[in-house]
């Protein structure tokens, strides 16, 4: 294994790892801010005038993303296959969707789409997924692959904090600070889009202020707070987390999260 398969697999378990460990953060986080279900439905926004009958959910974690997507079209019965790596997420998500007809629930690795589904899509949709894939770009040439023409991917992807003029505002706050948003950077992201054969993308920023209690509650959430201070265990590193958000919000304020969604049209 050379050293650029040995970090992919080395950031993919320690990814199932925080992930298994975040099923219970991410529920308390979305039942009071409702982050990932304002993503999924803007994704769905952006996608009009698609109405998509087949429709794949790539990195669902507990199921909110899917959940979203089946609320967001009333009147219609779309079916929706939905994927994550994380099998207490998948545990999560399937009490969540228990009552919806036509969602299901693969255990899988979102590099390898190819291996789990064989039939198409009219669209696919990575709802702040797609920045923890180090094989990002093997995934997107799969789900495209998987696309029927005049098929869509949807993407949302984490771009950080930032003050009101745009600065990262962790560089800001703390030069010092080693702060790891994923494993693809947005260039990387948008090249490998581009790239995709007979498809266009569309890229849109979206940015909103945060308040101190969002801050700590994203930032606490293990999948995240690893990336502040990866050699700590959990339980130690919400002090240090909490202490963080403090300061950072001293230094900076207001601050903003910031997405973008990237729209891929295949023709």
């Amino acid at each position: 294994m050379g050293p650029t398969r040995d970090f992919e697999h080395r950031f993919k378990a320690a990814v199932e790892k925080n992930f298994d460990q975040s099923a219970d953060a991410y529920d308390h986080f979305e039942d009071r801010h409702h982050l990932f279900e304002t993503l999924s439905n803007r994704q769905l926004e952006l996608i009009e005038p698609s109405r998509p009958e087949r429709i794949l959910d790539v990195g669902c974690g507990t199921g909110i993303s899917t959940l979203a997507l089946h609320q967001a079209m009333p009147g219609q019965s779309p079916n929706i296959y939905a994927i994550d790596i994380s099998e207490r997420m998948l545990l999560r998500a399937r009490e969540r969707c228990k009552e919806l007809p036509g969602v299901y629930f693969i255990r899988g690795d979102a590099e390898n789409l190819a291996t789990y589904f064989n039939d198409s899509f009219d669209a696919i949709f990575y709802t702040a997924s797609i920045f923890l894939l180090p094989g990002f770009a093997e995934s997107l040439r799969q789900a495209c692959n998987l696309l029927v023409p005049g098929g869509v991917l949807s993407i949302s992807y984490y771009a950080g904090l930032f003050d009101e003029t745009g600065n990262d505002a962790i560089r800001k706050a703390f030069p010092d600070q080693k702060y790891q948003y994923g494993a693809v950077p947005i260039g990387d992201l948008v090249a490998c889009l581009e790239s995709l054969p007979g498809t266009r993308t569309t890229r849109i920023d979206y940015r909103f202020e945060i308040s101190h209690e969002f801050l700590f509650d994203f930032l606490s959430i293990p999948a995240q707070s690893s990336g502040l201070f990866p050699k700590i265990p959990y339980l130690e590193r919400i002090p240090k987390v909490r202490d963080f958000c403090d300061l950072l919000a001293k230094r900076v304020e207001p601050i903003f999260m910031g997405w973008e969604f990237l729209i891929a049209r295949k023709r």
